[in-house]
């Protein structure tokens, strides 16, 4: 088994912005990250590649994480504005996974009024359960 390192910020960096490398290659490199669970690392490979498959298997892991950052930089790289039902959707993951802040942030940036109060109960209630 072929034991491959992970590229320092330095060498991450010239690989993305500066060189010119092959599609293939970045999606390689993207592949080495999504392995290493560094998915962040892994979009930015993915997303310079253009590579579709890869940024959609970002943005599903970034669904079932709850991580909202992620999936705004998945949806960003795929073209796509995130609508309430989206940011409703992985707010309730959020809250689920007991990740609060993900949650509050996602809260933040749905219109619809009822659904953002609903969530906002949600949110206060875990809040509620985990305060000693």
């Amino acid at each position: 088994m072929v034991v491959r390192k992970l590229p320092d910020y330095r060498f991450k960096q010239k690989i993305l912005y500066i060189d010119k490398i092959s599609p293939e290659s970045l999606i390689s490199y993207g592949d080495l990250y999504w392995e290493a669970e560094a998915l962040s690392d892994a979009l930015d490979f993915y997303a310079r590649a253009s590579h579709a498959a890869g940024i959609e298997k970002i943005r599903k892991r970034a669904l079932e994480n709850g991580d909202v950052f992620l999936l705004q930089g998945a949806a960003r790289a795929q073209g796509l504005e995130l609508q309430d039902a989206d940011w409703e959707n992985i707010a309730r993951t959020a809250v689920r996974l007991k990740k609060l802040s993900f949650a509050g942030h996602a809260l933040k940036k749905i219109d619809d009024a009822e659904r953002a109060n609903a969530l906002a109960a949600m949110i206060k209630a875990e809040e509620t359960k985990q305060s000693p």
